[in-house]
């Protein structure tokens, strides 16, 4: 979570140096809302955007209110510098040019393919560049490797805010600094669990959302889900309960009674996990269920309508998907934010 002199720092920095450029990988959905999104931020442009379908990056930009003059075709690296040299969008079919291209600064992968994704991302630090990750399934696959290579090479290897993983990071944080027990951690699925959902029944609804079918069934089948657990677990390692997890029809209220220990009422076998919930209110958001049995902390949690104890919630209401995305880009690239995983 950026602190509040966050854009004056970007600012600040682009008039030292110039404005943090950003390579694009993928102009999907979330690609899209990203080049949108840094168009309106201070400090940040997208230098170049990498895609299978050209068309799509240069209607992404034109989206961002990019005029059409501005956005050129670059067949190799030293297109995209010249593009970016002249204050242009490079687009290009090319990975490999995207990753060597020596005027972008940090790279976000949002390519939707663990197997490409993690190639890339190898190819992006061995040319020292940072890399936000918005491909939790490579992350959870193969991140702490990554995350190694970026290390050995001196860049930063990161997921990307706004996704729930790091949202949920944001509150586990939060709540270890003020010295609380971590009792449960994990998000609201914002539908019933379907696990035999099949994309060819999505197609239509896919094509409505402009989104992949198979992307789609990912979220309603549950598999995003779990996924995204994995993230969490592997990042703090809080663990699954039961496999599958419980998934209770929980409510924001219910939440830190029903996602607690067994002799106390709830559901847990066990304190340290990681779990979701389909009841009402809970999505679009992120929690943290703590634990706290001090009397003087109690009763001020009480008193501040935080919950009744000895549980409770601490719940971020919202996360913005691709919209905070460029915040890990920032974060990564400059020298007075605090790099982030």
């Amino acid at each position: 979570m950026a602190h509040p002199q966050f854009a004056a720092e970007l600012l600040q920095r682009a008039e030292k140096q110039g404005p943090i450029t950003i390579g694009l990988a993928g102009a999907g959905q979330m690609g899209t809302d990203i080049v949108v999104q840094v168009a309106l931020m201070p400090g940040m442009r997208i230098g170049a955007i990498s895609e299978v379908r050209p068309q799509a990056a240069t209607d992404a930009a034109l989206l961002a209110g990019h005029d059409r003059s501005d956005i050129v075709h670059a067949g190799n690296a030293a297109d995209i510098d010249r593009a970016i040299e002249a204050g242009k969008i490079a687009v290009t079919e090319d990975l490999h040019a995207l990753a060597s291209a020596g005027r972008i600064d940090v790279i976000i992968d949002a390519t939707g393919n663990p197997n490409i994704g993690t190639l890339f991302a190898l190819e992006v630090m061995k040319n020292g560049k940072h890399i936000v990750m918005l491909n939790v399934e490579a992350d959870i696959t193969i991140g702490r490797f990554l995350k190694e290579e970026a290390r050995k090479a001196g860049v930063v290897y990161t997921g990307a805010a706004g996704d729930e993983p790091a949202c949920t990071l944001e509150i586990i944080g939060f709540a270890k600094s003020l010295g609380f027990n971590i009792i449960a951690a994990g998000k609201g699925k914002n539908n019933p669990l379907k696990i035999d959902a099949m994309p060819a029944d999505y197609e239509k609804e896919a094509a409505e959302r402009n989104m992949n079918a198979r992307m789609l069934v990912e979220f309603v089948d549950g598999s995003k889900t779990a996924i995204e657990m994995v993230a969490i677990a592997n990042a703090t390692g809080l663990v699954p309960d039961v496999p599958g997890m419980h998934g209770p029809t929980a409510t924001l209220e219910e939440l830190a009674s029903v996602l607690c220990p067994r002799e106390d009422g709830g559901v847990l076998h066990r304190k340290g996990v990681v779990d979701y919930s389909i009841g009402k209110g809970v999505a679009p958001g992120v929690f943290c269920i703590i634990e706290t049995r001090h009397p003087r902390v109690l009763e001020r949690m009480i008193d501040l309508k935080v919950g009744k104890g000895p549980y409770f919630t601490i719940f971020r209401p919202y996360h913005l998907t691709s919209l905070e995305v460029p915040l890990s880009a920032a974060r990564a690239s400059s020298q007075v934010m605090a790099k982030p995983r």
